[in-house]
């Protein structure tokens, strides 16, 4: 299993959609993980997200926004790390 925040693991019951539920067991199988490995996963990348987001708000709220040319620089590495150029996508996408 993955990597957990703070170390601990809580159990939990959810609800998803039947449809949700099979692309996961699908992708879980395919990862070679267990469903919930698969979704604490899935949660925490969201968790770094949502982290990454506020920090870039904090930072234009301090420095103001990001201009064009810095939005068109941001988007043209993310296509490269998307892309596997770096070699740093592949190992985001196996995490």
């Amino acid at each position: 299993m993955g990597a957990t925040i703070g170390g601990m693991v809580t159990k939990r019951s959810v609800s998803l959609s039947d449809d949700v539920a099979m692309a996961v067991e699908a992708a879980a199988k395919e990862d070679g993980m267990s469903f919930s490995g698969w979704l604490s996963g899935a949660a925490e990348r969201q968790l770094h997200v949502r982290q990454g987001l506020r920090g870039v708000a904090q930072w234009e709220s301090e420095s103001g926004s990001l201009t064009a040319e810095e939005l068109a620089a941001g988007e043209a590495l993310l296509g490269r790390l998307l892309s596997g150029v770096s070699g740093v996508a592949s190992r985001v996408r196996r995490r």
